[in-house]
């Protein structure tokens, strides 16, 4: 006859062609990656956001205001939130691509508590005064992921986050390391008087002071972190209470007075710079109460480790 055959490896090929083809015609829309995939949870842009409302299942509330460049606690006296907490929510909110939706329907709201009425937190994202989105944070489906839903949508996503780090108190939202010192050139305390002198420090007597008191002391300036705010009964009571330690810090910019105080709930430290009483940790004040005066006035021999070549034999 005329007819010619094909061989049996074209027609495999074209059957692969024709099943691939009948896969992307006919393939759940769903289960395709779209440019909707790589959309963030919000659409506007996060350089308009100037309030941020967080509250909770509780009616807990916090709100963030940003002043220029940084974002204040109008309910703590206008003090400093904490810069790397807010970055790290816009983040997760206007940057993270959050994938495909895990659910688009109203029971499954219920279920993931992303629901208008049911959620776990409920961000209100404002500026200029306009609403520009509410955001609901529900369940956790695995380690540092959160279930989040836009008011404006049905679709539940799940998102790189943690409902622990947007916390509906405001002195959660504090900046801790608000009373960090890290480069002064003059300290007072009690019994010394120490400043900084080329790559050294003397004492008023040109006497170096003990390296390891003052090492430590300047390590704690850099690096103690407040808890958070003391509460209004120890407010009143340590605006009575003499302090335990103060120290007069000098910096570039000016001096600070740190005034550390204990009671019976606590400890604190409080700064003339803010309006209130700070809470501290037991480590921090022991610490910076710890640290010898007699050996920063050098009134005492300084601690030394012997020199191995006094022990070694001639």
């Amino acid at each position: 006859s005329g007819i010619v055959k094909a061989p049996v490896s074209t027609l495999l090929i074209l059957l692969l062609v024709q099943c691939a083809i009948t896969a992307i015609v006919y393939w759940p829309n769903d289960m395709l990656p779209t440019m909707r995939d790589k959309k963030p949870l919000i659409s506007f842009n996060a350089d308009l956001l100037d309030e941020i409302n967080i509250s909770d299942r509780h009616n807990n509330e916090v709100v963030l205001l940003r002043r220029g460049d940084r974002w204040i606690l109008p309910e703590l006296e206008e003090l400093p939130a904490d810069d790397g907490m807010i970055r790290d929510l816009i983040d997760a909110l206007a940057y993270q691509p959050h994938g495909r939706p895990v659910a688009d329907t109203v029971p499954a709201r219920q279920r993931f508590h992303v629901a208008a009425y049911h959620y776990q937190r409920r961000l209100t994202l404002i500026g200029e005064g306009e609403l520009l989105a509410t955001i609901y944070l529900g369940t956790s489906p695995g380690f540092r992921r959160v279930h989040a839903r836009n008011d404006t949508g049905d679709a539940i996503y799940s998102v790189k986050f943690n409902n622990f780090d947007a916390p509906a108190s405001a002195s959660a939202w504090l900046q801790r390391s608000l009373l960090q010192i890290s480069d002064p050139d003059h300290i007072k305390g009690p019994g010394f008087e120490i400043s900084r002198a080329g790559n050294g420090w003397l004492t008023p007597s040109g006497v170096a002071p003990d390296r390891r008191e003052l090492d430590a002391l300047l390590l704690v300036l850099a690096s103690q972190q407040i808890d958070g705010v003391a509460e209004e009964d120890d407010q009143r009571t340590l605006a009575e209470t003499e302090p335990s330690l103060v120290l007069d810090v000098r910096t570039a910019s000016g001096t600070e007075r740190l005034e550390y105080f204990s009671l019976d709930s606590g400890r604190f430290v409080y700064s003339r710079k803010f309006p209130l009483f700070f809470s501290l940790s037991d480590y921090d004040f022991d610490r910076i109460t710890g640290i010898d005066g007699r050996a920063l006035a050098a009134t005492i021999p300084a601690r030394s480790t012997p020199d191995p070549e006094e022990n070694s034999p001639r």
